[in-house]
């Protein structure tokens, strides 16, 4: 595999220079910024849909869900298919797509066309998200590596987070269109950058017209068993029903037959230089998904209890929120330039208990405690995220064969994807499940407190989960080494 670290490393001294670890830092950061702007920006536009385009709240959801689903169901497929075909292929593909998708959402009529639209821009950024850290890795040395995927997750966390703010403040100025005609001409940047700067690695052996057809099975099973895992976690209606149950095990038949054909193609264990890699890459995306699930909480009821049972208008709630996804960027990044120095599995316990505290105070928050309260015990799990994400990745990251990390990298995406997707429904669930007849605006106060109370109680139980799970993959690896010792 051809990387910028050979060309650097080579006697060609023109192409050394032609391919600046610089430039390719700058494509990767912009194309993170841009995939997270495309997952929050249009949720302040939500309400404004409504009425422009005739619909229903609960078809105004698709929006946002569509593109998650299809960046969810295309992540691994794409990481893969970069192992294969080549991630400089996949990144400009994906750079390609995401930009014409996101013209023909603002040019959408009606609420369909653009859920149609924005499940396609969802698979475009996902071929550039699931390539990023295989790319990172391929062209940053090891020790480096920490630092680049800490940026990386850093940028992922701002875009999240300045999406509803910059969203908001696009359609309170323009309109709703405008918000994916402004992104129109970053993605075309993004995807001209990446032709110029990011270099080609060599495409891995063309495979016989039997694997390929396993490979081709096991994308259609992976796609299908996400969507209908989707499908089963969201109801269709006010409450849950038989269909999301034929869901859930239409999504648990196509998932077991994925397992079989994707270890009978590849099986994980050969992707690892260390006999525990495949233990570990379990274990690490086991608490991916945990952890995702649990970081919903803020998302889904953050908004919620700060303006309803505080009293906070919607731009002082959104510094609010954005406070805690620039703490994420700042300790993701500083954890990054730590896991380069220690390389320490350590850390993301240490990520973990920190994520946990902070859970446990906001489920025994009062509102008597006000917005002093909220904030350390939120700032306290936006700490801990960020040094446990930044850590998870790299070393895992690390650890992979050069041939495999498109599709470990695929693979890690896809479980923070899912356990987004599982916790942006259970949570909710959750938070309105204590008073369901009651709308949220006639709640009171103290039920809406309640309601983040037993949220955050779950999400605490979530965390611990993922800590027993890493802590137990820590010391069987460490006995492992004892004993061949």
């Amino acid at each position: 595999m051809h990387t910028a670290k050979d060309y650097c490393k080579g006697p060609a001294t023109q192409q050394a220079n032609r391919i600046s670890k610089r430039g390719v830092l700058i494509t990767l950061c912009l194309a993170t910024l841009l995939a997270a702007l495309g997952v929050s920006a249009i949720n302040m536009a939500l309400p404004v849909l409504i009425d422009k385009l005739g619909t229903s709240f609960s078809n105004t959801q698709w929006i946002t869900v569509a593109y998650m689903m299809c960046m969810t169901a295309t992540l691994p497929i794409a990481g893969s298919l970069s192992d294969k075909l080549g991630r400089r292929k996949l990144f400009l593909a994906g750079g390609l797509i995401f930009s014409l998708s996101t013209l023909f959402c603002a040019l959408s009529f009606n609420v369909w066309s653009l859920v149609f639209f924005r499940a396609i821009q969802g698979a475009g950024a996902a071929m550039f998200v699931a390539v990023s850290m295989a790319i990172a890795s391929d062209v940053f040395d090891k020790s480096e590596t920490g630092k680049v995927i800490g940026l990386l997750g850093s940028l992922s966390a701002v875009g999240t987070g300045m999406g509803p703010i910059v969203g908001g403040l696009i359609v309170e100025s323009l309109n709703w269109q405008a918000i994916f005609w402004l992104i129109v001409p970053v993605g075309l940047g993004v995807f001209f950058l990446a032709y110029r700067i990011l270099p080609e690695n060599k495409a891995g052996e063309v495979a016989d017209g039997r694997s390929r057809f396993k490979r081709y099975l096991a994308a259609a099973l992976l796609f299908f068993s996400i969507v209908f895992y989707t499908l089963a976690i969201k109801p269709l209606g006010e409450e849950y029903s038989v269909v999301n149950g034929i869901a859930i095990a239409l999504s648990a038949v196509f998932g077991v037959a994925l397992l079989y054909f994707r270890q009978r193609v590849q099986p994980l264990s050969q992707g690892f230089s260390e006999p525990s890699g495949k233990q570990t890459l379990l274990a690490n995306l086991a608490g991916n998904f945990l952890v995702a699930s649990s970081v919903m909480s803020s998302l889904i009821v953050g908004p919620f209890y700060l303006t309803l049972a505080l009293g906070l208008d919607l731009f002082i709630a959104g510094l609010v929120m954005t406070t805690g996804s620039f703490v994420v960027a700042t300790c993701s990044n500083l954890a990054g330039r730590a896991v380069d120095r220690f390389k320490s599995r350590g850390i993301i316990l240490l990520g973990l208990f920190i994520m946990l505290s902070g859970a446990l105070g906001m489920g025994l928050l009062r509102v008597e405690q006000g917005l002093i309260g909220y904030l350390i015990f939120s700032i306290t799990v936006a700490i801990g995220y960020g040094t446990y994400l930044s850590t998870v990745n790299t070393l895992t990251m690390n650890s992979a064969r050069a041939e495999v990390r498109g599709r470990i990298s695929g693979l890690l995406s896809l479980s923070r994807s899912l356990g987004l997707l599982t916790g942006a429904s259970l949570m909710s669930v959750v938070f309105v499940g204590l008073v369901p007849s009651l709308p949220l605006q006639a709640m009171s106060p103290v039920q809406i407190a309640d309601g983040l109370n037993a949220v955050y109680r779950l999400a605490s139980l979530l965390l611990l989960m993922a800590f027993v799970i890493q802590l137990i993959s820590i010391l069987a690896v460490r006995l492992a080494v004892k004993t061949q010792d």
